[in-house]
This record gives C-alpha cells, sequence and structure tokens, in this order.
C-alpha cells in the first residue's frame, strides 16, 4: 500500500518537473523568437529658425533586413509628406542610406543594407496657421512657443510591421534641446529635458501632446471618488490670461469633479492640459482632447468678452474623458460621423449642466446658454433635418458643425426636464448617461455603440410613453415638441426681435472673403424669397457689391419693407430674386414659469 502510494507520488513529481521543463523551454523559445528595439527622438528648436524644428530618431538594434516607417496621422490637414517634411536623410553606422521606398505618403520602406542601427534626421515645418481646424492636428510656432502632437511630428516603426516580425519596443526616449529659457511640457510629463515613456509603446507615444516655450507649470494631485487612489494632474500655461492661473486650476478641478460624481471615477490615469492664451481677437477659442491630454486655447485680450465661454471648453473637454470617440468608456467608431452628435452634441449640454452643478454659473446664466443654442436651431435651414444627417456633414460643411452641437443639446435639455417633471425629480439624463456605461464600456470590450444600442438605452429610460418625444426632437418636429417640453417642465420661451440683418443674414463668412450667406436666419423674408445659404451677393439693384460698406450704400434711401433685385451666385450659377432687404434676428429667452431646482 505505502509502495503503491510512493509510485504514484513519484509519477506525479515526474510529470511536475517535465511539465516546468516544458514551460521553461517554450519561454526561452518565445523569448528567443521575440526581437526588441530601441527608439529615441532628439527634438532640436533653435531660435534663429522659426519656420521648422530638426528631430534625429535613432532606432536599434533593427533585427530584420529592411524597416517599414510610418508617421500616424495629421488629420488631413497635409496632403504630401513635403507639406510636412521637407528634409529627409537616413544614416546607417554614418553613411547616407539611398534606399528608401515610399509606400504611400506617409508610409516608408527602407532597405537597411545590413545595417541595424540607424538614425532618420529630418525637418518639421512649424508655420501652420493656428486654427482651430488645426488646434491639435499640426505644428505651430512663434516667437514664444512651439506646439504639436506626437503624431503629427515623431515618425516611428509601422505598428503592423511590429506585430508581423514579432518586434518589441523596449524603449522609447523623447530628448528636447531647447532655447534658453523654454521648458518642455508633454503629456508624459513636465519640466525635464528627457522623457522615458511608460509603456514604450506607439499608442502612448501617438497619444502625446508637447509644447515647449516658456510655461507656467503646475503639478499637483487630486482624490476623487477613488479615495485610495489619486490623479495626477499637470496644468501648462503659456501668456498671461483673462483670469488667474488659480481660477482655471479650480475651474480644471470643478470639471473633473462633476464628471467623477456622475460617472464614479475618472477614465484615464493622469490628466495633463496645456492653456494657450495666443489669439488676436477677443472671444477667439478652440480646444480639443486626446489620451489624457486637454490643449485649450484662447485670445491673448485682457479684456476678452465672456470669460466663462473659457470655463465652457473647459468643462466640454474634460467630458470627452468619459464620452468621446474609441478609447473613453462611452465611445462612437471614429469612422461613423453619424453619430457625433451624441459625442459633441451631448457632451455640450453636460458642459452647461456640470458649469451649474459646480456653482461656475446660476440658473439664469444657465437658461441664456441654452437659449442660445435654440436660437441657432431655430434660425437654421436644416432644423428639420435628422441629427445623423447633420452630423454625417460635420467635416465638410461649417454649419452642419454648429448644429451638430446646438441640435444635440437642446434634444438633451429637453429630454433631461421631460425626465425630471416625469418621476418628479428622481431621475434626468443622467440615467442614460449611465446606462450607456453600464451596456456599453469600451474599456471592457473595445466595443462602439451602434444607432440600435443608442436608441435602445434611450428607449428603455424613456419608456413607450416617452419614447416618440426623443423621435421628435431627433427629427423635423424638433421645435414644437422642444416647446411643448418646456411648458410642461414649468419654463417658457418668450421670442425677441434682434439686431436688423441684411437679407436675413446672420453671418457674412470670413472678412476677406466674398459676401456670402454664410448663416442664414431661415425664418427672415430674403430667405423666404429664395436666397440661401452660401448664395454670394453680386449686386444689389444692379450696383456691384463687395464689402458691407457696398451693402449700405446700395441700400440707402430704402424703407424697411422694400424688396430690392439681387444678383447672386449659387454653386457656379448666377441667379436673380426679388427679396425684401431688412429683417432683424430671432432670439429666444428661456426662463421659470414654476420649474425646480434643475440641478
Amino acid at each position: 500500500m505505502l509502495g503503491r502510494q510512493f509510485s504514484v507520488m513519484a509519477k506525479k513529481a515526474f510529470f511536475l518537473f517535465g511539465f516546468c521543463i516544458f514551460a521553461i523551454m517554450v519561454s526561452v523559445k518565445a523569448g528567443a523568437s521575440e526581437k526588441g528595439i530601441f527608439i529615441e527622438y532628439t527634438v532640436n528648436i533653435k531660435e534663429e529658425e522659426p519656420d521648422h524644428i530638426h528631430i534625429k530618431t535613432r532606432i536599434w538594434p533593427v533585427p530584420t533586413a529592411f524597416l517599414r516607417l510610418s508617421m500616424t496621422q495629421n488629420y488631413g490637414q497635409a496632403k504630401k509628406l513635403e507639406e510636412v517634411i521637407p528634409e529627409i536623410s537616413v544614416y546607417g553606422a554614418g553613411r547616407k542610406l539611398s534606399t528608401i521606398k515610399k509606400t504611400s505618403e506617409f508610409l516608408w520602406v527602407i532597405d537597411l543594407m545590413k545595417h541595424d542601427d540607424i538614425v532618420i534626421d529630418y525637418a518639421v515645418n512649424t508655420r501652420y496657421p493656428f486654427t482651430s481646424l488645426n488646434s491639435v492636428r499640426l505644428p505651430y510656432r512663434d516667437a514664444d512657443h512651439l506646439y504639436f502632437p506626437a503624431a503629427s511630428v515623431f515618425i516611428h516603426p509601422d505598428e503592423k510591421y511590429l506585430d508581423d516580425n514579432n518586434v518589441k519596443i523596449r524603449r522609447i526616449r523623447v530628448n528636447f534641446d531647447l532655447p534658453k529659457g523654454w521648458i518642455a511640457a508633454t503629456s508624459w510629463g513636465t519640466g525635464r529635458s528627457s522623457y522615458d515613456l511608460s509603456p514604450p509603446s506607439c499608442e502612448n507615444l501617438n497619444f502625446g501632446l508637447i509644447g515647449a516655450g516658456h510655461y507656467r507649470v503646475y503639478s499637483f494631485l487630486r482624490v476623487y471618488s477613488l479615495k485610495d487612489k489619486a490623479l495626477p494632474i499637470d496644468i501648462a500655461l503659456l501668456n498671461p490670461g483673462p483670469v488667474p492661473d488659480e481660477e482655471i486650476i479650480r475651474v480644471v478641478d470643478q470639471a473633473l469633479s462633476t464628471g467623477d460624481n456622475l460617472f464614479g471615477f475618472f477614465p484615464v490615469p493622469r490628466l495633463f492640459a496645456l492653456f494657450h492664451f495666443i489669439f488676436d481677437h477677443p472671444g477667439q477659442g478652440s480646444a480639443n482632447a486626446l489620451g489624457w491630454s486637454v490643449n485649450l486655447n484662447y485670445s491673448r485680450n485682457p479684456e476678452a468678452p465672456d470669460r466663462l465661454k473659457e470655463k465652457a471648453h473647459i468643462f466640454h473637454e474634460i467630458f470627452h474623458f468619459w464620452n468621446g470617440t474609441e478609447g473613453g468608456p462611452i465611445s462612437r467608431a471614429q469612422s461613423d460621423h453619424s453619430l457625433i452628435w451624441f459625442t459633441e452634441g451631448i457632451t455640450r449640454f453636460y458642459q452647461y449642466k456640470n458649469m451649474l452643478r459646480s456653482g461656475v454659473i446660476s440658473e439664469e446664466k444657465y437658461f441664456q446658454y441654452l437659449s442660445g443654442e435654440f436660437s441657432d436651431v431655430y434660425v437654421s435651414a436644416r432644423r428639420e433635418d435628422s441629427l445623423n444627417k447633420i452630423s454625417v456633414d460635420y467635416y465638410s460643411d461649417p454649419n452642419a458643425m454648429a448644429l451638430t452641437y446646438s441640435k444635440g443639446c437642446c434634444l438633451a435639455f429637453a429630454l433631461d426636464l421631460l425626465l425630471r417633471h416625469s418621476s418628479a425629480g428622481r431621475i434626468n439624463f443622467d440615467a442614460v448617461m449611465q446606462k450607456m456605461l453600464e451596456r456599453y464600456d469600451f474599456r471592457l470590450n473595445r466595443h462602439c455603440y451602434s444607432h440600435e444600442e443608442l436608441n435602445g438605452v434611450f428607449r428603455e429610460i424613456l419608456e413607450n410613453r416617452f419614447y416618440p418625444s426623443y423621435e421628435r426632437l431627433y427629427g423635423k418636429d424638433f421645435v414644437r415638441e422642444f416647446e411643448s417640453i418646456l411648458d410642461l417642465a414649468g419654463l417658457q420661451i418668450e421670442k425677441r426681435k434682434g439686431s436688423r440683418l441684411y437679407f436675413g443674414i446672420i453671418d457674412f463668412g470670413p472678412p476677406s472673403g466674398p459676401l456670402k450667406a454664410f448663416v442664414l436666419d431661415r425664418e427672415s423674408p430674403a430667405y423666404k424669397a429664395g436666397l440661401r445659404e452660401e448664395d454670394v451677393l453680386l449686386e444689389i439693384n444692379s450696383l456691384k457689391v463687395n464689402d458691407i460698406s457696398d451693402i449700405k450704400k446700395a441700400l440707402d434711401g430704402k424703407d424697411e419693407g422694400e424688396s430690392v433685385a439681387l444678383v447672386i451666385e449659387r454653386k457656379g450659377q448666377i441667379k436673380k430674386l426679388l427679396a425684401p432687404w431688412a429683417s432683424y434676428a430671432t432670439s429666444f429667452n428661456i426662463r421659470r414659469k414654476n420649474a425646480k431646482d434643475l440641478k
């Protein structure tokens, strides 16, 4: 009996020994087959060369006879490599390699000619106009700073090449050689001249935003709902702003707190925020978020109007950490533009809602913001289009972009009121966001919600009784449904007569361009007479017009109710029409009748 037990134990021991040997062999084999490389960037910025920067990228040891390189993205702003990189050379053992094959504009293959340690030396243009569309897309430099997203500057091994050849990146280091007095403020840290990325991955690299210049940097920790874990925060500011630094830091903290209170967590391990006060015109601003970083750009004018708009930008971009695009907990697919209304319109609603909850704005100011959003929808020629149809044109039509925000925002505001009213204040639009997180948390399964899934959540929260309200707000019956819900919730909308307009044109577009009906009030007599957005005014009563002063001269002495003969250009064709010239902007004011607290 004892011998049999010993025999069984010996067999088990032998089996375990054999299994351990096998596991070690597999591990050694795997380690031998997996190849590791190191990548090191040196960014050289010279004050005497304001139009470009120099970057040296060293990659070693390259385990294959060729190397496929890429620059991840530039958001379509540059079509040719030479627009971004006017000079590029590749060296192996100090010798220039000429065997560079371009697979596409931003993807290249290099025959290494038996070299395993290469250096890519290139220049990057930095004089791109700093516009809303370029806020995180291409490098921008002025006398005080350089800003760029890593994805539009750093060349790196193509990720498919790494996967196909079982190559692992062991280290990515980014070094900065800066003018005297400049510091580097990056997504990976601030104030140092060198950064080792952790983890060393292309994704981590391409999520980086980089500022170099005379920044003021604030670094601190905040504890939110996860009491055992603090959130590291780095904030870098360039140039004096219209409010003290302490106020900006406080607003960032408030924006983080309101998002955390709604969802119960913060979705990234750290926060990096760049604030640039660089625009010349009062009221200018742009903002965007990438990975765990946010870049916000404002006017440097100390008397810029409505400082609350800057705070609204902060609340908006920080809320995107929860409601965003392929990465945030609630994620739409990057390629599905028809769902942008939920990403942007709902986030705009929460920028106002969370400002109200934080005490940054009063209820009166909250209603003013929502009144403005409703006014923008009301006068839009496309207000009866469905939100998905408007969203599809987000990147191609500036008016569709603006309407995507406003109509989506107003839909959320109206449904928030409806849910509060029907539940006696127990639930609100937060229930939609929390259910979306519960069902479709991108972090768990890399799943982006679909139209059907989004509609399913609205149906579940609103139930059959109120789901038709969502459908009407979503589509052509928006105005009637919005007004009906506000009346039900104890609010009223006052229609007001605004400033006088020429031909109902709210915005003629850029001052340097033609006289275009860039934004047109659909309630105006000129719209009803046939004038449309994008029409270019050429003549009024046979008088050529090139600017606003020409319009005033052509209409001198004309009564407000009088019609005039217009010659316009529409999509390359010349057209004539007779239209009343005078109208007044339509504006609205939302106010209480007897509604309860809306926080």
